[in-house]
């Protein structure tokens, strides 16, 4: 395949990249770093069709060459800044665009210098050039997976991995013909290839955040911001093991408070004293807002946590919030109910067995948990371990 040909192809892949870029972006206007990545790609179809004309003796070569570099240096740095801007989804990253300082001052270096009317110092410096934008995209794509996992970050980044290591094919093709393990042309065809693999990734990256974006709306409680209930019975196994614990809580007087302060205040002690509960969870506990003011915890065997221990955590967490609704401070408590499956209980059983110690902790005055004894299924008993008197509450407390 002849010079000419090869170009043409590095250019319609360019093109036919940033018109993807364009469209997703056009139908996903959230979706920051595609516009970016649409001037990168152009401007690397541009340089590529500078690069084309001077093959085919169209322009003159101080005209060609020196626009084809610094188009494409320039391309290599715009194409950072937008894969910056996709992977970690963020639009406010100014000082990104210092990275245009580089190709500057490449363009000023072959301005002064003329090294651009050299074929193999021409190339060479562009292929640097995109060795480091590159290999820094696929850093930034690494890096960011602690925030964002997504399968097709790493098949983006590995696209790029490769893009990364065909270019050094180039560079040395061009410095040692005889030994460099691919012919500069044949490694240049293959990163057209990449070109079509990065853009494919790019957009697939997009779907799946998208996709993600919509699981965690469809499995979040709109108030409380925590899980809700779908995601909580489809992340509880089918049938507990034995071991497997399982504890309901109710917010304690949550009526009253709606009657007494408002609905709105209502909503303010059901999303704080949630948000408390949440940040007191621990690796392996399976929290969600099941309804109401009612929350349910499933703690896994294999976690070694003790029901009891967990829920009065929980207790002491809420029970030391103050909620501020205007000029009035409403006190906020939980009662909690916890059983433990043995072997082949069902989920049903097991749950209610947890509610019926719930029932017994709001009868016996709230503001405590109560454990269901497998041993005397209808017998209710507090843990020795706890305070089995209510915790004291102020006037304005038993108002609540």
């Amino acid at each position: 395949m002849d010079l000419a040909t090869v170009l043409l192809l590095h250019k319609s892949s360019f093109f036919i990249g940033a018109l993807c870029f364009l469209y997703v972006r056009w139908q996903s206007p959230s979706s920051h770093g595609l516009g970016i990545l649409a001037v990168a790609f152009t401007l690397q179809a541009v340089a590529s069709t500078f690069a084309g004309l001077g093959e085919k003796h169209a322009l003159q070569l101080s005209v060609w060459a020196l626009s084809s570099f610094s188009l494409g240096t320039l391309g290599y740095a715009v194409f950072w800044i937008g894969m910056r801007r996709l992977s970690g989804n963020n639009n406010r990253r100014s000082l990104d665009w210092f990275a245009l300082a580089i190709p500057a001052g490449l363009i000023v270096t072959a301005l002064l210098t003329g090294f651009h009317l050299d074929s193999i110092w021409r190339a060479s410096i562009f292929q640097g050039s995109s060795i480091l934008f590159l290999g820094a995209s696929a850093v930034t794509l690494m890096l960011d997976d602690r925030h964002e996992k997504l399968s097709a970050r790493y098949a983006l980044a590995a696209a790029i991995a490769v893009a990364v290591i065909l270019s050094v094919f180039v560079v040395a093709g061009l410095m040692a013909p005889d030994t460099a393990p691919l012919h500069p042309r044949d490694a240049f065809f293959l990163l057209i290839l990449c070109h079509f693999a990065i853009a494919l990734f790019s957009l697939v990256f997009v779907k799946e955040r998208v996709e993600a974006m919509l699981t965690t709306l469809l499995d979040t409680d709109a108030l409380t911001q925590i899980r809700n209930r779908r995601w909580f019975f489809l992340t509880l196994p089918a049938a507990p093991l034995a071991g497997d614990a399982f504890i309901i809580i109710d917010i304690d007087h949550f009526k009253r408070v709606n009657d007494t302060f408002g609905h709105a205040a209502g909503d303010i002690v059901l999303a704080s004293a949630a948000r408390e509960m949440a940040l007191n969870l621990r690796h392996g506990e399976i929290f969600a807002r099941l309804g109401g003011e009612e929350f349910g915890l499933y703690l896994p065997a294999a976690s070694n946590l003790d029901p009891q221990d967990v829920a009065e955590r929980l207790r002491n967490a809420v029970q030391s919030l103050k909620v501020k609704v205007g000029e009035t401070f409403i006190p906020v408590t939980i009662s909690a109910g916890t059983a433990v499956a043995c072997a082949g209980l069902p989920l049903h059983e097991l749950m209610s067995r947890a509610d019926t110690a719930l029932y017994g902790a709001k009868s016996r005055g709230r503001n405590r948990i109560e454990a269901y004894r497998a041993d005397a299924p209808s017998v209710l008993a507090s843990d020795p371990r706890q305070n089995t008197r209510p915790a004291q509450t102020t006037k304005a407390g038993q108002a609540a």
